[in-house]
C-alpha cells in the first residue's frame, strides 16, 4: 500500500523530499527525519549568508559571528523537522488504511 501511495505521489512535493532524502522517505527511515533537516537548513543558512546583509556581516565577525549562524541554522532545523514530519502525517492519514487513529492526536504523536 506505501508502494502505491508514493507512486500516486509522483511529480508533487512528497516526491521531491523523497529525492533528497535518497528515497528514505519512501521507506520510511529513521534517517527520513534524522539528520535531513539540519542539513537542508545548513545549506539554506550558508547560502543565504552571501545574500542577506545582516547574515554576511555576522559570518565577518569571527567565532561570535559563527555561533550565531549556528544558532540560526538550529532553529531552521527545527522549523524543517517538524514542518517534514507535519507532512508526513498528513500524508499518511490521507491514504485509506495506513492509519488506525486519523486526527489530531495522531499529528502530535508523530510531530513529537
Amino acid at each position: 500500500q506505501l508502494a502505491q501511495f508514493f507512486k500516486g505521489q509522483a511529480g508533487g512535493i512528497l516526491s521531491l523530499f523523497n529525492m533528497f532524502s535518497g528515497g528514505a522517505l519512501s521507506r520510511f527511515t529513521v534517517f527520513a527525519l534524522g539528520i535531513t533537516p539540519y542539513i537542508s537548513a545548513s545549506i539554506v543558512i550558508q547560502l543565504m549568508t552571501y545574500v542577506v546583509p545582516t547574515l554576511e556581516q555576522l559570518k565577518k565577525e569571527g567565532e561570535a559571528g559563527r555561533r550565531k549562524i549556528t544558532q540560526y541554522t538550529r532553529y531552521g532545523t527545527l522549523g524543517l523537522a517538524i514542518f517534514q514530519s507535519l507532512s508526513i502525517a498528513l500524508a499518511l492519514e490521507g491514504s485509506a488504511g495506513l492509519v488506525l487513529n486519523p486526527g489530531f492526536g495522531f499529528r502530535l504523536t508523530a510531530v513529537s
